[in-house]
Order: C-alpha cells, then structure tokens, then sequence
C-alpha cells in the first residue's frame, strides 16, 4: 500500500490488452523448447551472476510540466528536427547505453500521453538541446485511448522514430519505484539474455531482435535448441512458496524491505512472468528496473551491496559474491519455464 492513501494508484503504462500488462492465463502451456532454454538459462546463471539493474544501464522516468522548456532534439536519422520538453533535473541513465525516458502528459506537438525514449543522449541544459545515437516517440497511455496517428493501440511501439533492440519501449517492462511503493508490480517484467544463447528470432510482444549481438563476436549459437527468441515469456513454477523465500542481506540492514521485495518480485514471476525484450554479454541476465535517478530506491528496497540489489535475487546456485545462502533464497531460477506463443 502507499503511504497516502489520497495518492492516485500507479498503474503501468500502455493499453490494458498489452501483453506485457495480463496476467498469464490459466492453462497456458509450455514451449516445445522450454526445458532446453531453461537448462541453459540456470547453467548461464550458476557461471554468472545474475543482474538487477537499476544504474547505469537503465533509464530514469522523468515527467514533464507545460512549464519546463523545449529542448531541440538530435538523434540522427532516428529523430531529429522536433523539440520535446525537458525538466530541469533531468539526467541520462549512465553506462555504456546511457538511455533516458521522459513522459510529457500533454505534449502541444504530439498529442497527450508523449513519451521520448533515447540511446546514448547527451543532456545538455545551458544549450537546451538532447544529442543521441538513437530516438523514438511513443504513446504510454493505460486507458485504451487510440491515440497513435494509425488509429492503433498503444504497445510500446514508436509512432515516430525507433525503439529498442526488441522494437519496444525501454519503460515496457521496467520496474518502476510506484509499484515497488504500492506492493504489486502487476505487468510481466523485462529483462536483457546472453548474445551467446539467444537466436536470431522475435515473437510477439517484440516487433523486431538485434540478437545475436556483434558484442558476443563468433560466440553465439543462434540455431540451438536452448537459444531464446526475443519476446519469449518465462513463468517461474505457481508452487513455489514466494512468501517463504528469504534474502540474505548487507550488515546494518534488518532484510524486512528487501524480503518484501523479492516476495514481491517472486508473485510477479508466477502471475506475468519476465519477457526478453533486451540482449546482454554472454551468459548474463539482467533484470530492468527505473534508474536510481528518479526512483530513490533505498527507501524502497533497502540496502544495495556493491551498488546493487542483484544479490536479493540469486538463489544458492550462484557464484560466489560474499554472502551464504540457503535453499530458500532468491529466486530459483531453474523452476522457470517458457511460455509458448500465443
């Protein structure tokens, strides 16, 4: 629950028929290469650490007000010659990707429920401008509105310039800090597979698969029975017992924020699942959360080690990164299985 109850309930965005935001439905059977994905995915994960990215990698969620001002935006062939509206603590994510989303619920220009995506941006406030690599406009709004130029719903996908490796939204799939607040994140949740065990194919919610990644070199088995498409759908096993899993936790913390957040992570698994909507070097997952930016996730979810909530996470298969577990912690990653295409 929130702490005001006068607060409007966060709800995610896109149209409520998106895949990302229903539930799994009863009944929904597996992929006819599940077990060998799933094998992979848990031998990848006892050899590398699994991620939760909320640095870096990931992008802060800005909304704008009618009285910030416009920013002309660079992002090459992708986007340019257009000005979007910018607050004036706005700041790229970090990291190699360096992305930022800002949402503008009524832009003059393109219509309500705006929001600008970008790749590698540079945020400059004394020029005004927003230079990137890579753009794209999309409409976030929950209600069902049609509200993109073809008439068609909005799913994460550009209306106007490009999305991301998956063809989607950096925010389809994030965790943002209001559901995390209100004790449900209620939508499947995005996540980033190893270039070296994805295949060269997308299914939906993805439009698109830059898999497998140049970053993996010649390191990739693309026709492999264990190799994820894009898009694919892992539901973490209904008789797991979320409510008993435990985290182990950084000293001076008493793991009651922590252990919320990974039961909670844990229900989400089971009720949406996560989808691969991103690739990442060989053999790694990672998780998508909104950036510590805007999110202040410590108030949240407790304490970080080594800068990172990944550790609540791991089950008792992963590599070494100074704490004991037990049977009980993190995710089990091997009772996962794959969704088959709907």
């Amino acid at each position: 629950t929130t702490d005001d109850p006068t607060e409007e309930l966060y709800r995610p965005p896109y149209d409520p028929s998106f895949t990302i935001n229903l539930p799994i439905p009863e009944g929904a059977g597996a992929d006819p290469r599940s077990d060998a994905i799933v094998a992979q995915l848990a031998q990848n994960l006892s050899e590398n650490k699994v991620a939760v990215a909320s640095r870096g990698e990931v992008p802060g969620i800005y909304t704008v007000t009618a009285d910030d001002p416009l920013y002309d935006v660079d992002a090459g062939e992708a986007l340019s010659g257009i000005q979007f509206r910018v607050p004036a603590d706005a700041q790229s994510g970090g990291g190699a990707d360096d992305p930022i989303t800002i949402l503008d619920p009524m832009s003059g220009a393109f219509g309500p429920f705006t929001e600008l995506r970008m790749w590698e941006v540079d945020v400059d406030h004394d020029a005004k401008t927003l230079t990137a690599s890579a753009a794209g406009l999309f409409h976030y709004n929950n209600d069902g509105a049609l509200l993109n130029p073809d008439m068609s719903p909005s799913l994460a996908r550009p209306f106007m310039g490009w999305g991301t490796g998956s063809g989607l939204s950096y925010y389809a799939g994030l965790i943002h800090h209001r559901e995390v607040e209100q004790g449900v994140i209620p939508h499947a949740i995005r996540f980033a597979y190893s270039c070296a065990h994805s295949s060269d194919v997308f299914r939906e919610p993805a439009t698109k698969t830059d898999q497998p990644h140049p970053i993996c070199g010649g390191n990739t088995n693309a026709d492999a029975d264990f190799a994820m498409d894009m898009g694919m759908r892992l539901q973490l096993d209904p008789s797991v017992d979320c409510d008993a899993r435990t985290t182990p936790v950084p000293e001076g913390s008493d793991g009651a924020l922590e252990t919320r957040f990974l039961r909670m992570f844990c229900h989400a698994l089971q009720d949406y699942g996560m989808i691969m909507l991103d690739g990442t070097g060989p053999g790694g997952l990672v998780i998508y959360m909104e950036n510590e930016l805007t999110a202040d996730w410590a108030q949240h979810i407790g304490a970080e080690q080594w800068d990172s909530y990944s550790y609540i996470v791991r089950d008792q298969t992963t590599p070494d990164d100074g704490f004991v577990r037990g049977p009980s912690d993190g995710i089990p990653w091997s009772q996962l299985r794959v969704l088959a295409a709907e």
